[in-house]
């Protein structure tokens, strides 16, 4: 740093102290007394549990770990007395399943006009109803985010993929005209390009999204389909 930079550097930090009222210390013990319960009860630091402002699915500073973690273990490790000084509680904490770009997003009915209209970019929608064939939802749900996973290793963008839960929202499943579950629909540019009724393996649901989405080789899962283009129902 040259001097020219240096008093650059000094001029700045003296009107950045210039912003801060010089602020007289209170002698007073009574006064201060009072100025620290107003502190107190206006930021406090304790919350009452029973408090119905208190955020259901908070973890205590208002927001859930579950939205970047899926799951949170803590080891109970025995510790000897010669190991206190090098204790780390972080290495007490193990981070499974940190995969916080989760492949399958669920959305809302509120959330489909932005999700499918103001973004154009390929789409992938699992209309699953819990009630309904439980097992092959699962399932089709567990292979869907297996084929976003080898398209990830193949280095290649997937298409963002969204699951609508028909229990849920039944004005949007009755829309996308859905009436067997689960129905993965391929989307793109406000159109839908393919619907798939069938329970298809990760392997056959990258080929095809590859197939619709990126110019690849038709699939024989695909053999005797024809494409087929129809407009994504507004709400």
């Amino acid at each position: 740093m040259d001097e020219d930079e240096r008093k650059e550097w000094r001029r700045t930090i003296r009107r950045v102290m210039n912003r801060v009222p010089d602020v007289e210390e209170e002698i007073d013990l009574v006064e201060r007394r009072k100025k620290m319960q107003k502190l107190v009860d206006e930021y406090p630091l304790v919350v009452d549990e029973e408090d119905p402002d208190w955020p259901e699915d908070a973890d205590g500073w208002g927001f859930s770990l579950n939205q970047f973690f899926n799951k949170i273990t803590i080891k109970n490790v025995k510790k000897d007395d010669e190991d206190v000084e090098d204790y780390d509680s972080e290495k007490e904490i193990e981070w499974q399943d940190d995969n916080y770009i989760h492949p399958v997003k669920d959305i809302t009915t509120a959330e489909w006009e932005e999700a499918v209209h103001k973004d154009i970019s390929p789409l992938v929608v699992l209309v699953h109803n819990r009630y309904k064939r439980p097992k092959e939802n699962e399932k089709c749900q567990n292979e869907l985010v297996k084929a976003v996973e080898i398209i990830w290793n193949c280095r290649l963008p997937s298409p963002r993929c969204v699951a609508v839960d028909a229990n849920k929202e039944f004005d949007l499943v009755t829309a996308l005209r859905v009436s067997v579950f689960p129905e993965l629909i391929l989307t793109k540019a406000g159109k839908i390009l393919y619907r798939e009724k069938r329970i298809l393996t990760a392997d056959e649901l990258s080929r095809i999204m590859a197939f619709f989405y990126f110019g690849a080789a038709k699939p024989p899962c695909l053999e005797g389909i024809e494409k087929m283009e129809e407009m994504i129902p507004t709400l």
